[in-house]
Formats: structure tokens, C-alpha cells, sequence
């Protein structure tokens, strides 16, 4: 099958390397699977000698934004047409396997045009996350967005989303029930394993002889780290025996700077920043407890690719019971589950983790073996595989679909 992946992800180093690293994972995978799969990212990436921040922040630059950033993402797409046409010209894909994305829509043309099936990954509700999050104070075109989204949606033969809330959303948003498919991130289960601890970081920090609690945390917003402070005094006074080990944002290492070492644990609270995704299996071998502590949301929508790596690497894990992390973490089997914003039900999760060696290896052995099973991506290209070959019979034999058009 030859697969053309048009993703519009910018910043792939920087502020979108997350959502990055699960494009690359999937595509490897389907590859494996004798797929021919193209990864196109369509987004002009900024250089890497240039701080996104420092552009973003530029006072002209952010004004002009203000009011031309929507228009501006919607008279590209005619820009796209173009190129995209020559892109599939070459390709000849079976399939065209786009990312859904605020303003975008040239792949609906296209595939409309072309007559090629189309499998939208919708990995996160771009117009909803505009509005709430990213563009609240710039000019937008009425409904135009969202009428977009919903109109490449329903010209989908299929659509992929990361969990049971973000179908439900669009299935409210009138999208047929039955063209929507949930497959949830995962992780690399051959770069993320229950491994020995890395001699260097154990030096480094000090951590010999410790019990370590990790955390990793690039944003802001869905990190936690009020809860996970709070916790973290506690015990902290309670326990000599145990350190912090957490990474992440510059802004994030400095809240728990403030926080903690002020309190005289700067020795127990290590801070080494922001870790590049090949590094963090390392840290992770270091972890004996590991927290995924994100917020109450009424609509949380996220698949944690980190809960996946955790669960891979074969830690004791204590998560907030929300969404598809209440869906995965089974309590007290493979972790442990506290309500969002209760630090006491955190504190008591991990202290009984501090107290029992054995709980710790018992659960993690058994979340490395729900990753084996189903949390890697060589199981997401599985499903992806199968969804796409419906698509294809179907269109195969569907009478009302005319032929291809010729490239």
C-alpha cells in the first residue's frame, strides 16, 4: 500500500516535537509492515539557529498575528493545492493520510478532485484548541474554521482519533458514529525497557541508595506541578531516603526551584531541565516512581504518550484518574489512580509505593507487559492498517465512487 502522510506540525524541534515523534513512530511502523508511507511535513519549519520564542514575542510580528494569522492559514491552502498536487503526482498514493489542522483545507479538495480515499487523522480538535488556547485574542472569521474541520471530516472515508473523548466530540459535531475510530498513542517498547539505572545520571545527582520519584513535564498547563509540589513537601520531610528527578521546561524547573529548594531539599530535588526525547529513556531507568499528574479538564481529549513510555519502561506509575488514563491504568494493578488536584490521595498513592519494593516491581512488570501487548506502535500500525484496508475494499467495490482520475 503507498501511503502519502501530509502533516502540518510546526515547529517539529521545539513546541510540536511531541506530536513529532508520535508522526515518525507510526509512519516507521507502518513501514514495517511493507507499507510505502511518505511523510510529508507541509509546514515551513523555523530555523534552528532562531528561538521561536523570541520571534513569537516580537512586538510587530505579534500585533500582525493578531489579525492576520486566521487569513492568513486559510489563503495558504491555495499555495498547498499547488504543491500537494505535484507532491501526489509523484507519489500515486493508494491513500492520502492527512492531519487535521487549523485552517487546512486542501487535502478535502484534493482528495475530492483526485478521487483519492482519505483517512484523517484527527489527533486533536485543532479550531477548539484555537479558541480556547492558542488564538484567543486574534481576529477570527466567524465559524469558518470549525465549518472546515467538520466539512473534511464528513469527506472522509475514515477518520482516526487518540481517544473515546475526542470521538465523542466529533460525533456531536455530526460526523457518522461509524466513520470515526479511536487508536491511542503508545510507545517504543524497544527504546523504552525496564533497564538498569544509568550509572552517570545516579552519579551526577547523587542518587545512590535513594528511592526516586520522577516527573516530566514540558508544558505548563497539563503538568500538574501545583499537586505534585504540594505532595512532594511532605514527603520529602517524611522520607530522607527520597529524591525528585524532574525534567522539563525552563519555566517548569523554575516553579520547583521556588518551590522546593527554598525549603532546604535542593540536595533531594534535582532539576536537570529539558531532555531531548533520545535522552529520556535514561532518566526514566533512574525512576522508581513515576507521576503523571495532569489537571481536571471537563473535556480532556489527550492520549499521553508519556503514561505509554512509562508503562514501557516498566515503572510504578501513579496517574490522575481522567480520561483514557482511567481507561489504561488499572487500579493497583498496573498503577495507581488519584483524583486531579488531590494532593492527599497523591501523597497516599506514592507513599505506599515508597513502603513496598515488591508493589513497585509488581506493577511495573505488569504495565511493561500491557505495553508489550498493546500500548507500542507496532500495534498502532496494526489498527491503522486494518482501517485502511476497509477503505480501500469499500471503495473498491462502491458503485456510486468514479474512477480515479488520471495523474
Amino acid at each position: 500500500m503507498v501511503i502519502s502522510y501530509f502533516n502540518y506540525l510546526w515547529d517539529i524541534e521545539g513546541i510540536s516535537a511531541g506530536s513529532a515523534i508520535k508522526a515518525k513512530e507510526f509512519v516507521a511502523a507502518l513501514r514495517r509492515r511493507g507499507n510505502t508511507v511518505h511523510l510529508e511535513w507541509r509546514m515551513p519549519q523555523p530555523p534552528k539557529n532562531v528561538r521561536v520564542s523570541s520571534n513569537v514575542r516580537n512586538g510587530l510580528k505579534q500585533l500582525l498575528q493578531k489579525y492576520f494569522k486566521e487569513p492568513r492559514r486559510l489563503a495558504g491552502n491555495f499555495s498547498n493545492l499547488v504543491t500537494e498536487y505535484q507532491i501526489l503526482k509523484k507519489q500515486k498514493p493508494d491513500l492520502l493520510f492527512p492531519r487535521l489542522t487549523y485552517g487546512n483545507f486542501s487535502c478535502l479538495l484534493l482528495s475530492k478532485w483526485l478521487n483519492i480515499p482519505m483517512v484523517v487523522e484527527a489527533d486533536c480538535p485543532p479550531t477548539y484548541e484555537w479558541k480556547t488556547f492558542f488564538g484567543r485574542h486574534t481576529l477570527r472569521l466567524g465559524d469558518l474554521s470549525i465549518r472546515l474541520e467538520v466539512a473534511t471530516l464528513n469527506q472522509a472515508d475514515a477518520v482516526i482519533t487518540q481517544s473515546n473523548e475526542l470521538k465523542e466530540y466529533y460525533v456531536s459535531l455530526g460526523i457518522p458514529k461509524e466513520k470515526v475510530h479511536m487508536i491511542p498513542n503508545a510507545a517504543d517498547i524497544t527504546k523504552f525497557q525496564p533497564v538498569a539505572k544509568d550509572d552517570t545520571i545516579i552519579e551526577k545527582f547523587n542518587l545512590n541508595n535513594q528511592i526516586v520519584i520522577g516527573w516530566l513535564g514540558a508544558g505548563i498547563s497539563w503538568t500538574g506541578r501545583d499537586t505534585v509540589s504540594k505532595m512532594a513537601l511532605t514527603l520529602l520531610k517524611e522520607f530522607p531516603s527520597v529524591s525528585f528527578l524532574m525534567l522539563g521546561s525552563a519555566e517548569n524547573m523554575e516553579f520547583f526551584k521556588r518551590r522546593l529548594h527554598s525549603n532546604g531539599y535542593a540536595d533531594r530535588v534535582c532539576l536537570p531541565g529539558f531532555a531531548c526525547h533520545k535522552d529520556i529513556p535514561r532518566y526514566l531507568s533512574c525512576m522508581d516512581i513515576v507521576l503523571a499528574p495532569y489537571p481536571k479538564l471537563d473535556f480532556f481529549y489527550a492520549s499521553s504518550m508519556k503514561l505509554f513510555e512509562y508503562m514501557a519502561a516498566g515503572k510504578a506509575i501513579v496517574a490522575t484518574r481522567i480520561g483514557q488514563i482511567a481507561e489504561v491504568i488499572q487500579e493497583g494493578r498496573n498503577g495507581f489512580l488519584f483524583d486531579a488536584d488531590n494532593s492527599e490521595e497523591l501523597y497516599g498513592n506514592v507513599k505506599a509505593l515508597i513502603l513496598s519494593s515488591e508493589l513497585r516491581q509488581r506493577m511495573g512488570h505488569n504495565a511493561r507487559k500491557d505495553a508489550e501487548r498493546e500500548w507500542n506502535w507496532d500495534r498502532v500500525a496494526q489498527k491503522m492498517s486494518h482501517i485502511f484496508g476497509e477503505v480501500l475494499n469499500k471503495r473498491k467495490f462502491d458503485p456510486h465512487k468514479v474512477p480515479r482520475r488520471q495523474f
